[in-house]
């Protein structure tokens, strides 16, 4: 019982200590910290950049070729450097 009363005044005398903090600070600053009053323009001008104007994009003109070659390499099948798969192989179990 008496291990909940000592822990009842020490929590109320951190409350006591922290309000005590607050109004102190509220006291000394209460004079000193203020926002100046002012008003703003009712419409402000040029704070914002100009509008960039888009360009209309030009039809593509001429031609263009496209070549296509066939390997006859099998890309897809095993063994060789350049398979795609990791190293090895079956075998190791």
């Amino acid at each position: 019982m008496a291990r909940a009363f000592v822990v009842a005044v020490v929590a109320l005398a951190g409350l006591l200590c922290a309000a005590a903090i607050g109004y102190a600070t509220y006291a000394v600053s209460r004079d000193s910290v203020a926002v100046p009053v002012t008003r703003l323009q009712t419409t402000p001008v040029g704070l914002s950049p100009a509008r960039a104007q888009r360009k209309k994009p030009h039809p593509a003109t001429g031609t263009v070729t496209v070549t296509f070659t066939t390997s006859t390499r099998d890309d897809h099948g095993g063994g060789g450097d350049h398979s795609g798969r990791g190293g090895g192989g079956g075998g190791d179990d």
